[in-house]
């Protein structure tokens, strides 16, 4: 539970500081309000995972270990694997799969933050009352 929480925190902090941001800044008004939300929902997808994603390899490799009761074999921390994959194949090892991620958060995302908007319409009091 721990290393997940240690993933959704800052995940969270930069997925809606990223969306605040965009959603208030010039290119919104360039845009439009059907096409930012989409665009922008994507890049809040992407800067929720970029900087997470290497806790979230390590988390999953936590989350997958198995304790062979038979061969003593011992789950390792989260220390240890994170120390493990960077012997194994460096930096880049906390970034293998990155790329069908964000695929997968751009798409999700953008639907997530257009769908938001567009209820929030509706049931936002119309200006001037």
């Amino acid at each position: 539970l721990g290393i997940t929480i240690i993933r959704e925190i800052p995940s969270f902090a930069f997925y809606f500081v990223a969306y605040g941001l965009l959603a208030r800044s010039a290119m919104a008004d360039i845009l439009g309000s059907h096409a930012a939300p989409l665009v922008f929902g994507a890049m809040a997808g992407w800067a929720m995972w970029i900087p997470t994603y290497p806790i979230d390899i390590v988390k999953t490799i936590v989350q997958v270990q198995t304790t062979e009761k038979g061969n003593k074999k011992k789950a390792l921390n989260s220390r240890q694997i994170t120390a493990k994959l960077y012997r194994a194949g460096g930096i880049w090892a906390f970034f293998d799969g990155l790329e069908p991620k964000l695929a997968r958060a751009a798409v999700k995302h953008a639907v997530t933050f257009w769908v938001y908007e567009v209820l929030m319409g509706f049931l936002r009091p119309p200006s001037g009352i």
